[in-house]
């Protein structure tokens, strides 16, 4: 009978795993080891994280094969970051699943569990909720066949649920987490001013859309506000757009940016207008949903580093 694990993971640059493209999980050492003599086919390997001041659970393999590292580095069909561990675990893809929304892993779902965590230092108010869960998990916690049906009928409940979105920190940990490791995620730069990120856009505007050109920036419009970036795109149709700072989002920046138009339209009048937002990625499902049916675009900054010698 197969056994199944419920197993923590920290998001590392460099080293991606488990693999949420790929399905699949490598672990070393004893750990590794440990996973293996108990794992088989047909196990489930539930992962979770944490994520802003909060546990998730955020993807499941369902175990097709298990290879050592030198086989899964021999098989060209396999390419992630996991194979070079001792054991590579890869999930069926029809079976595996990286849940759209992420379930947060708390105290009600963890009451419902075999896992036998206690709360108690919780309630006296030693330890936070987070701080108890994470204890409790730090290393692999094996489940019953219940615990798997418990956390699969938790999911799709969790996903069919269209009054539940996910919180900007998660959306946010999902959109960088499969994104090329040449860019730095915001989280991970800090002290850098709205400014200097737009000094950096205008010298370099096809950043934003390949072909952009800026027209101007810090424009003042008729009623005094400011528009941070005007562009031409290489199509021929005339960008405003709204730039953001790190955590700078607000609900609002619809309405601004509708104003912005209005005024941009006098003086392009022949021009197809179009609408965007330049930021860190941290966006509301309130703001995501307004700028869907408003036709605004999205575009997430992050850091690339280079590097040049000092003559």
């Amino acid at each position: 009978m197969a056994k199944h694990f419920l197993i923590p993971y920290v998001p590392l640059k460099g080293h991606k795993d488990p693999d949420f493209r790929e399905l699949s999980y490598g672990d070393s050492e004893w750990r590794g080891q440990a996973l293996k003599e108990n794992v088989s086919e047909g196990s489930y390997l539930f992962f979770h994280t944490r994520i802003g001041s909060n546990k998730y659970i955020t993807c499941y393999i369902v175990v097709e094969r298990i290879l050592n590292g030198e086989e899964a580095q021999a098989d060209p069909s396999i390419r992630c970051d996991g194979q070079f561990d001792d054991w590579l675990f890869v999930g069926y893809k029809e079976k595996s699943k990286r849940l759209r929304k992420p379930i947060p892993f708390n105290r009600q779902l963890a009451d419902k569990l075999s896992l036998g965590i206690s709360f108690e230092t919780y309630e006296k108010g030693l330890k936070s909720e987070l701080s108890v869960i994470g204890s409790a998990t730090r290393s692999h916690r094996q489940l019953t066949d219940q615990d798997v049906s418990i956390l699969l009928n938790e999911i799709n409940n969790y996903e069919d649920n269209a009054k539940i979105e996910n919180p900007p920190e998660v959306q946010y940990h999902i959109y960088f987490y499969d994104e090329s490791e040449e860019i730095i995620p915001m989280d991970e730069v800090h002290k850098i001013k709205e400014s200097e990120i737009e000094k950096l856009l205008r010298k370099n505007a096809s950043v934003i859309e390949t072909g952009a050109k800026l027209i101007d920036y810090q424009k003042v419009l008729p009623d005094g506000d400011r528009l941070d970036l005007l562009l031409e795109a290489s199509d021929g149709s005339i960008v405003v757009a709204e730039l953001k700072g790190p955590d700078k989002l607000s609900d609002e920046i619809p309405t601004q940016l509708a104003s912005y138009v209005r005024d941009i339209k006098k003086e392009y009048p022949d021009r197809k207008i179009r609408k965007m937002i330049i930021c860190d990625g941290k966006i509301s499902p309130k703001l995501q949903k307004a700028c869907q049916a408003l036709d605004i675009e999205i575009v997430v900054y992050g850091f690339k580093i280079d590097c040049f010698k000092l003559q």
